[in-house]
């Protein structure tokens, strides 16, 4: 499958654009870009679709994408500060040549350790799906491009997260023709399973046995 090299240069363009809006973030946030209109929807502000907290929900259209239902959903719906949890579900149909960016965006995390990224959908005809999870505007996690038909995928990364970080989940479409893409995409904190109290506890334990063969000998 030949994907246009313009539309794949008008992604890039859009990835960038998008990292300078994501990096301001404040309020959970669903953007929308397709290389020439950005639409920018916030919880609870004008375009929300959904009245609760922590979640987004545009219905409408950009570009060649004439039908789009997104939805984004963040703390307190799904995870809390201290283990982030998002969710970014998407439907587009295109009806011509085109490039699509969905981006959900959340802040106020507190976290260190892995996020796990799950990914899966359809990509519509002629088209390419790629899926990225970015720390401020910077990707730390991609998988992709899927093309034409069902796909899933599964990965995970370590991170960092303060209060003022900002958590972006990213899906880039990009089509030569009319076509459905749709899909999910979850990403959530991995717990440890208390593997760090086993590990400490094991530590301890080889302090104490230490320290009281020195007092032995």
């Amino acid at each position: 499958m030949k994907i246009n090299t313009k539309i794949l240069q008008i992604t890039a363009a859009g990835a960038l654009a998008l990292a300078t809006v994501n990096f301001a973030q404040a309020v959970p946030t669903l953007t929308m870009f397709d290389g020439t209109t950005t639409i920018t929807i916030t919880d609870g502000g004008a375009g929300d679709s959904s009245a609760l907290a922590g979640s987004v929900v545009w219905v409408g259209a950009i570009g060649v994408f004439n039908i789009n239902v997104n939805t984004g959903l963040t703390k307190p719906i799904l995870g809390t500060s201290t283990a982030p949890h998002m969710d970014l579900n998407f439907s587009a149909n295109a009806t011509a040549a085109g490039s699509l960016s969905v981006t959900f965006s959340d802040d106020g995390f507190n976290y260190t350790g892995s996020l796990v990224d799950v990914f899966g959908g359809t990509a519509g005809n002629n088209s390419l799906v790629t899926d990225t999870v970015l720390k401020n505007g910077g990707a730390f996690i991609n998988q992709g491009p899927f093309g034409t038909g069902g796909f899933t995928a599964t990965t995970s990364a370590f991170v960092t997260l303060v209060p003022a970080d900002v958590l972006s989940l990213r899906v880039n479409i990009t089509t030569t023709g009319a076509g459905v893409s749709s899909g999910d995409k979850d990403v959530h904190s991995a717990p440890d399973n208390g593997l760090t109290v086993s590990l400490l506890g094991g530590a301890m334990v080889g302090l104490i046995a230490l320290r009281r063969k020195l007092r032995s000998a």
